[in-house]
Formats: C-alpha cells, sequence, structure tokens
C-alpha cells in the first residue's frame, strides 16, 4: 500500500506540513536489516502548536529547522532552536510546545522494529536527549530526501528512506553538542534563509525575492548555501515545490495546470519539464 499523508496521531496544529504514513508498517517490524519506518515529515507549527502526550506507540526523532520552542522530556524541559534534535519513546511523556512569536518549523520521524532500538542505542540517542547538531545543513538536507523517497514511493522508495534517515541519525550522533552548545552567527543566518524557503516555498518565484526577505543580497544567500549546504539555493526551492506538486498531483480533481499556477509556474509545459526531470516521470493530473 503507498504512501498517505494522513494518520491519526499527526498533529493538526501545523500551518502546512508535507508528511507520510506508511500503512503496512506492521509488516516490517520484524526485519532486522533496516528501520521500520511508520511516518514522518515535516511541520510549519501554528503559533499556538503544543503537543501534550504520556504516551507514543513508537520512537520518535525530532529536529528543529527553524524558529524557537520548548520540549519537556521525562519532566526536563529545554528551550530549542533551530539546531536542535531530541528523541522520545514509548516510556517518555513529552511537552512540545512552539513559540508564537518565531514557529517552529521541524521535522518528524516514526519507527520502530527490531533495528530501531539496537541502532539507537549504539548511535548514544537514547530517548529523552536533546542535543545540538553541529552539521545541521547536511541533516536538513538528509531529511528531506527522507521525505522526497517515501513521498516518490516505489520499489525502491521505502528503502532509500530508511537507509537516508539511518544516515543522518548516524550524522548527528556524529557531530552531536551539548544543547546548550551556541552557533556561529553566519550558520544561524543560512539556516534562516533555508528556514524562509522552508516556510514559504510556493509563493517564492526566485531567490532575488528570498534573499529580500531575508534582509541580504543574493549574492550572500547563495554563498551562505555553498558553505553550509549540498545544495543551491534554486536546487532546493525546485525540490520543494515539486516535492509539494506530487502530493497534489495525487488528489483525484488534480490539474497539471491548476498545480502548475499555485505552485508559481508561468506555464505548465516549463513545469512539466521540471517535474519529469525532478521524478523521472510526467507528471499527471485528471
Amino acid at each position: 500500500m503507498p504512501a498517505t499523508d494522513q494518520a491519526d496521531y499527526f498533529s493538526k496544529q501545523v500551518v502546512r506540513t508535507r508528511r507520510f504514513f506508511l500503512p503496512e508498517w506492521e509488516d516490517r517490524q520484524s526485519d532486522a536489516s533496516t528501520l521500520c519506518l511508520v511516518g514522518g515529515g515535516c511541520e510549519w507549527c501554528a503559533p499556538d502548536f503544543v503537543m501534550d502526550r504520556q504516551k507514543f506507540p513508537f520512537l520518535a526523532f525530532e529536529f528543529v529547522s527553524k524558529g524557537h520552542g520548548s520540549v519537556t522530556l521525562a519532566d526536563q524541559t529545554h528551550e530549542i532552536e533551530a539546531g536542535h534534535a531530541f528523541v522520545f519513546d514509548s516510556t517518555t511523556p513529552q511537552v512540545i510546545r512552539s513559540s508564537a512569536e518565531e514557529p517552529m518549523v521541524k521535522y518528524f520521524f516514526n519507527f520502530t522494529g527490531t533495528r530501531a532500538a539496537s541502532l539507537m542505542s549504539d548511535l548514544d540517542l537514547s530517548p529523552g536527549s536533546v542535543l545540538r547538531v553541529t552539521d545541521a545543513s547536511r541533516v536538513d538536507s538528509l531529511l528531506e530526501e527522507v521525505i522526497d523517497h517515501a513521498l516518490r514511493g516505489g520499489r525502491f522508495g521505502l528503502r532509500a528512506a530508511c537507509a537516508t534517515l539511518e544516515h543522518a541519525l548516524v550524522l548527528c550522533a556524529d557531530s552531536r553538542q551539548p544543547a546548550t552548545t551556541k552557533m556561529d552567527p553566519a550558520y544561524a543566518t543560512y539556516l534562516r534563509c533555508r528556514g524562509h524557503l522552508l516556510r514559504n516555498y510556493p509563493v517564492l518565484s526566485s531567490i532575488e525575492q528570498a534573499a529580500k526577505a531575508c534582509f541580504v543580497s543574493a549574492a550572500y544567500f547563495t554563498r551562505l548555501f555553498q558553505r553550509y549546504d549540498t545544495e543551491t539555493p534554486l536546487a532546493c526551492l525546485t525540490r520543494l515545490k515539486l516535492s509539494q506538486a506530487a502530493i497534489k498531483l495525487r488528489q483525484p480533481d488534480a490539474l497539471v495546470k491548476g498545480v502548475a499556477a499555485e505552485l508559481g509556474y508561468k506555464s505548465a509545459a516549463h513545469f512539466s519539464r521540471a517535474f519529469k526531470a525532478w521524478s523521472g516521470r510526467s507528471p499527471r493530473g485528471g
């Protein structure tokens, strides 16, 4: 069964999402060769976002890409911002709260199975952990790839998503610092710029427009990505648009022309060429 973008446990206190849920996860949990990925994605938290749970059925890894908030794990509260990651499981009561002034954009991934607990133990990412990730831009990019692979589906989509998530978790463990570690100002500016792309990509038509909104020049915007990222800002913007397009095109009444216009493409032909270059297939709509 292919991935869906709906699950009972997904938060509704969001303004935008790129999420997936894999309904057949129970059939895979005995496989010791890979994580049993259940669901995940990226959430643009609403200003009043609060998630307060005493129980949760899966292991969870969350990573803050933009904004501020707090997380309370087993009665210990931590202030969190871009570059922080945290882990919890079914035994860890959790309260996740976003700042109203600068709401969080955060990734979340839920997994279970034979491989999950041993991997997290090996990486010293125990439930209740909160850490600062110094190589946050690479982790951010890998987590975007996990979502892309899961949403594309196909024969190897899930396998690629699980492998990429493992890569991201290993990188977090390798570059971890105490949660109180301060961030380099230029790196903080990069995260702010990348976060602007993540939050506003549907309405952005150019990198110049994004740079102006972030109060930096387009040249500096690009240099920040060259220094801290693995893709150009234009490649990042294009990928975000087309990944969202893939979700929209799954709707029964979707029209290629309408999706292209909604995501800021000047013509359906331009959109179709870009989509095929990204996904390897032409867009399909009603």
